[in-house]
């Protein structure tokens, strides 16, 4: 089911697997961004979702401002979540990929169930709903 769709993002929930899928399409605007995070944290938490994947593969860089939110901000809820795996498909933007390494590695909001990082959505779906990792 079709939880959120627009130009730039899609969330879309399988109940058999218990699983979200986020992907994101385009880059938006800062509320734009914002907004989708905590929509995302909204579902986990009102669908009970244990394990999501986040396809940032067409995600851009984010700005300092948007950046600093998430690792300040976000992450605090984000780690509260009820999620037990969580994966990312890796933005093809270098420095995207970097911000995201940044985020999931954060010392101050140790993420506390599992994250993985991939390259493809298949692998990433896979471990999810297998545990392993390739």
């Amino acid at each position: 089911m079709v939880y959120f769709y627009s130009d730039y993002l899609q969330m879309e929930y399988y109940s058999a697997q218990r699983v979200l899928i986020s992907q994101w399409y385009a880059s938006c605007n800062s509320l734009q961004y914002r907004n989708a995070l905590i929509k995302f944290l909204r579902l986990t938490r009102d669908l009970g979702i244990k394990y999501a994947v986040n396809d940032q593969r067409l995600l851009p860089s984010l700005s300092e401002d948007d950046l600093n939110w998430t690792l300040d901000v976000y992450l605090r809820s984000f780690c509260e979540a009820p999620l037990q795996r969580f994966a990312i498909v890796n933005p093809f933007d270098a420095e995207a990929s970097r911000q995201t390494k940044s985020i999931l590695h954060n010392k101050h909001h140790q993420v506390p169930f599992e994250t993985h990082i991939f390259e493809d959505l298949t692998s990433a779906y896979d471990w999810l709903l297998n545990g392993n990792a390739k």
